[in-house]
This record gives structure tokens, C-alpha cells and sequence, in this order.
């Protein structure tokens, strides 16, 4: 399953609008609509928020492929931008899945 269709699927379950989630987000909510249209995944930082507001980790809402080379920029992208956000444990996970340790830090 793609990581959009992992999205539509968890909003359907919890009853969450394209509307609700860009609030939740601060994005605009026609950001939300292309996301979840293309098969292409957002920035990290919005893959984060996305997993946070529907109660999953970061990570289910990525596959294997998506976890490569490319990884550590992603995600240190995410936190410089998106660091006072975070949680410290929030940190740890995304910190570990650089690693390509358990996300149990």
C-alpha cells in the first residue's frame, strides 16, 4: 500500500476531513488534496506531522523504499526544520531510523 493511500485509508477510519488534517498541519488544504492525490510523498517534516495528527509512527506511513541513501537528508531536513516541534522522543525515533536501529531508543 502506498504511503497516500495509507493516509486516506487512516482518515477514513477516524473520520478526519482533507480540511481538518491542513488545519491540524498548518498547511493549505489544497497542499493536503496533491499529497494525497500523487503517488509521490510530501516533504518529510509533513510525513511526520501527517503520522503524528493520525496516531501512527512516521514510519508506517513509509515503506522500504522510501527509508534509502536519501534518508539521512530527509530526516535532518526535518528536524532543522521542524525541530522545536519535536518531541525528544520524536528526535530519538527519527535519530534511529537514520541509524537503521530499532526505533525503541
Amino acid at each position: 500500500m502506498k504511503w497516500n493511500e495509507k493516509v486516506l485509508k487512516l482518515m477514513k477510519e477516524k473520520g478526519l476531513s482533507q480540511k481538518q488534517l491542513a488545519q491540524e498541519c498548518k498547511i493549505a488544504e489544497s497542499s493536503v488534496s496533491r499529497y494525497l492525490k500523487a503517488d509521490k510523498r510530501p516533504r518529510l517534516d509533513i510525513v511526520v506531522n501527517f503520522a503524528k495528527i493520525l496516531g501512527v509512527q512516521p514510519e508506517y506511513l513509509l515503506d522500504d523504499t522510501d527509508l534509502n541513501d536519501n534518508a539521512f537528508t530527509l530526516i535532518s531536513t526535518a528536524i532543522a526544520r521542524k525541530g522545536k516541534e519535536l518531541t525528544p522522543e520524536e528526535k530519538n525515533k527519527l535519530i534511529a531510523m537514520i541509524a537503521g536501529m530499532e526505533t525503541d531508543v
